[in-house]
């Protein structure tokens, strides 16, 4: 990673630098930069080597500064990303402020990916729609905070400041908010909305957001009709909304699916293969692919394509392959091999990939009980695969104090929940009238989140 510090007065820093990655396999957590003695110094380029996800192609780089130290604004030029076992570079261009006062007035950029001179991802403008509720005490004094996700990530933290409504945020009205200048974040899938609980009256309670995506002329909707309150509900203000305008789908009974073979050079054959694909909900029956002198398939360093119909199978975990005499055939005896180099599934309904990276040598056989079973190497879920688990569901959290002596606190106790699906935020573990987190002790909470899937941390 090179960094490019412009020549401008001022234009060093003493803050601390966060970036965060995105790209089209995912994105990276958020990650500070090592500042050392001389880094992100005036006219100045700094290389290091970082170790992140493999996420590439990327897409684009939102970068943070803290806006601490005696030095707390930051020129930034631009960013190099090369890939250490590729050589693939990155470029990420900005060449403005990145303070309170100066330029933008903002202490975090995004940026867009270029790669062989070509933007990775369009540039668009949002318009924010909020609807108050129309109950008693709906409105909310307190500061209001978005965040966006949508297939190309997610916008980072929006402040609902500017409306038209000088008061906003009032019982059974409407208040829009504009952010011009943003990367396109496709089609959307999820909405987080929370406030600071400050101000006279903090309780707010919701009814429903658009977010318009202008440039592409679509809306998307977010029904809510919930309280974000402290006092109010289940105390919770911080709050995640599924968009309403993807449609979750009723569990796939059948489906088809696309299996691309890849055979290497170390052998191809005449015969027939046979594939069973083990899926985390079911088996397939046997998929039997018939050779002929009409219609060749697996030769030296082609790849053939197949579609095959199934019952749904779940997430597919593993396959068995095998390399099937046909019966018109005589087999001389020196062992005949087919070398399979690799296979590529796709689930055609809503778009998950497959990757079985087998190179293997496939010895041919008369009967169906030799065969080869591949783990599956990598998995690609599509958006459309994930917006059927954004669901919203409870988690039970139990948190046992230790019984060292001083274990218990008074302090505010928070939790982020990590899965595969993305996080829940912070969270407050709060419950009325209880004296928590005391030595010895149990307790239990619930946060209502949208399914996170498997949890990680």
């Amino acid at each position: 990673m090179t960094v490019w510090t412009g020549d401008v007065v001022g234009g060093g820093t003493d803050s601390n630098i966060f970036m965060t990655l995105y790209g089209i396999n995912g994105s990276t957590e958020e990650m500070q930069l090592d500042k050392k003695k001389a880094r992100f110094e005036r006219e100045q380029n700094d290389t290091f080597i970082m170790e992140i996800l493999d996420i590439a192609p990327f897409t684009k780089m939102r970068i943070r500064i803290d806006g601490l130290g005696s030095r707390p604004e930051w020129f930034l030029e631009r960013i190099l990303l090369k890939n250490m076992n590729t050589g693939d570079l990155t470029m990420f261009y900005y060449g403005d402020w990145l303070s309170q006062r100066k330029g933008k007035k903002t202490l975090v950029c995004e940026m867009c990916a270029v790669i062989d001179e070509e933007e990775m991802m369009e540039w668009t403008s949002y318009t924010v729609a909020v609807k108050t509720s129309d109950i008693l005490g709906a409105g909310t004094d307190a500061n209001v905070f978005i965040i966006i996700f949508g297939e190309n990530g997610d916008s980072g933290t929006l402040a609902l400041k500017q409306s038209a409504n000088w008061n906003k945020f009032e019982r059974n009205n409407m208040d829009t908010f504009n952010f011009p200048d943003m990367l396109s974040l496709g089609h959307l899938c999820k909405l987080r909305v929370w406030h600071d609980n400050k101000g006279i009256f903090p309780g707010w309670h919701l009814s429903y957001v658009d977010v318009k995506d202008n440039s592409r002329d679509e809306t998307f909707h977010f029904q809510c009709d919930c309280w974000l309150s402290k006092s109010e509900g289940d105390g919770q203000t911080v709050r995640d909304f599924a968009c309403a305008n993807n449609k979750i789908h009723d569990e796939l009974e059948e489906t088809t699916y696309e299996i691309v073979i890849e055979t290497g050079n170390g052998g191809e054959t005449r015969e027939n293969v046979w594939l069973i694909l083990e899926g985390r909900k079911n088996r397939s029956k046997e998929f039997l692919v018939e050779n002929s002198s009409r219609q060749r398939a697996f030769r030296k360093g082609t790849t053939d394509t197949f579609e095959f119909d199934s019952i749904y199978l779940g997430d597919i975990a593993s396959l068995c392959v095998g390399h099937l005499a046909r019966e018109d055939r005589f087999i001389p005896k020196r062992e005949l091999v087919w070398h399979v180099k690799t296979i590529t599934i796709t689930e055609m309904e809503y778009g998950n990939v497959y990757f079985f990276n087998c190179d293997c040598l496939i010895p041919l056989k008369r009967k169906r009980k030799y065969f080869k079973v591949f783990e599956v190497t990598k998995t690609t879920e599509s958006f459309a695969s994930k917006v059927q688990s954004l669901v919203p569901v409870k988690y039970e959290v139990i948190v046992t104090t230790g019984y060292e002596p001083g274990a218990g606190t008074d302090a505010n106790v928070f939790v982020t929940i990590f899965g595969a699906n993305g996080d829940t935020g912070k969270r407050e573990l709060k419950q009325k009238m209880r004296n928590l987190f005391e030595r010895g002790s149990t307790d239990r909470f619930f946060l209502e989140t949208l399914e996170l899937g498997e949890l990680r941390k």
